[in-house]
């Protein structure tokens, strides 16, 4: 995983009991980041990250179904 520059934390914001687990989906590119996140279903909050120079994750955007 080490190209990996970006990461999605996926998890259930409703009450969607047999979808408990989060999962992380990590990307090389932005690009494939955002084309991802056009797929998630609206029953998922998630957080978008991008690793810095040092190697740790900077939240870019955090998005939570209304």
């Amino acid at each position: 995983m080490e190209n990996e520059q970006y990461k999605v934390e996926c998890f259930v914001s409703g009450s969607l009991s047999y979808l408990r687990d989060p999962f992380d989906v990590f990307f090389d590119k932005e690009e494939s980041m955002q084309d991802f996140m056009e797929i998630v279903p609206d029953s998922y909050s998630t957080k978008c990250y991008k690793k810095d120079d040092d190697g740790n994750w900077t939240l870019i955007e955090n998005f939570y179904p209304v």
